[in-house]
């Protein structure tokens, strides 16, 4: 009982990975930084390849890229190190749950970017969930350290009430299958990276001219992508501006989507979804987009498991950092 008055978070920084099973079991509730302690001893006990010291329910459910495996397999086989210095943390204590976003190593020397979620019951992680991006060598400029506004603590008079941010989060997804950017309150300066690559918003995104144009179709292998490169180059380099202006179209619908994870204090909300695209769609209309009304919409059939940290301040979305699974069509998350 005497433990009980301690602090969980105090007690859990101060003790080594073997410790950390008792003591964990032993709190019904974890409050902010005991659980992101958990997840940083989960992670380091990935790369030892050694679940035991991991307090796991004795029911768990473990997916790793949709597939629901026993825990102790996949990353748990193949970890090698990490994480490195990027590293985003969401915790909370409401729903006891935490995820991360952290670049990782594999079979030795290969990066990774891994989204990971734990849920826990009375102290132990009784669901976990991982999203393994393996394909991230050109991303790897932007994965070096996280964005400061994924880190940063906002003051309170910046946050955003906890049922707001999970409304916030979900309005990304209408937003997108709406094809109508103002149904989710993006500020001006909101920048989305998807498995590293900046997508929208920033400063690398180069301006497309007459005489350079960014994606030259001349000699490409794929002169329909080329085409809808140089609409998204052309359309408005804001979250909202893009998705208003069409260019997402070829996206048919978005499944499953599950707001899990609310930090009030990082002003970090986490949602899963299902994208899917069936190709149906030939051609997509844009708007607002100089010299084009319409590009052959994107023709490739195939689900996208996604996971996005959308940073709320002031009731807006800031930025969005997403993993993206490129699967075969139809394939489950999950977590149906």
């Amino acid at each position: 009982m005497e433990m009980k008055r301690l602090g969980f978070a105090s007690i859990l920084a101060s003790i080594t990975l073997s410790g950390v099973p008792a003591l964990l079991q032993a709190a019904p509730n974890c409050d902010r930084q005991c659980l992101v302690t958990v997840m940083q001893n989960y992670l380091a006990a990935l790369i030892k390849h050694d679940p035991k010291p991991v307090p796991f329910a004795d029911e768990v459910k473990f997916t790793e890229n949709t597939a629901n495996i026993p825990v102790g397999e996949g990353l748990w086989v193949t970890a090698s190190g990490g994480p490195t210095e990027f590293q985003v943390y969401a915790a909370d204590p409401v729903a006891q749950q935490v995820a991360c976003l952290v670049v990782m190593k594999e079979n030795s020397n290969r990066d990774v970017l891994l989204g990971a979620r734990l849920r826990l019951q009375r102290g132990k992680i009784a669901e976990a969930e991982h999203h393994v991006v393996r394909d991230v060598a050109n991303a790897m400029p932007n994965l070096q350290k996280p964005r400061p506004g994924l880190v940063e603590d906002l003051a309170p008079a910046d946050r955003t009430p906890r049922d707001q941010m999970i409304d916030i989060g979900l309005s990304y997804y209408d937003a997108l299958t709406g094809e109508d950017g103002t149904l989710a309150p993006f500020a001006e300066e909101c920048e989305r990276r998807e498995n590293g690559a900046t997508s929208v918003g920033g400063k690398q995104r180069p301006k497309p001219s007459a005489d350079k144009p960014q994606f030259p179709p001349q000699g490409s292998a794929n002169p329909e992508m080329d085409k809808l490169r140089m609409a998204l180059a052309a359309a408005p380099n804001t979250c909202e501006g893009q998705i208003s202006a069409g260019v997402w179209a070829y996206i048919t619908e978005i499944r499953n989507r599950r707001l899990l994870v609310v930090d009030e204090q990082k002003g970090l909300a986490v949602g899963f979804s299902n994208f899917y695209h069936d190709s149906k769609l030939k051609t997509m209309k844009l708007r607002g987009v100089p010299g084009l009304d319409s590009v052959p919409s994107y023709q490739g059939v195939f689900n996208m498991p996604a996971m996005h940290f959308f940073k709320i301040k002031k009731g807006k979305i800031y930025d969005i950092e997403a993993t993206g699974l490129v699967l075969p069509y139809g394939t489950k998350t999950g977590w149906e």
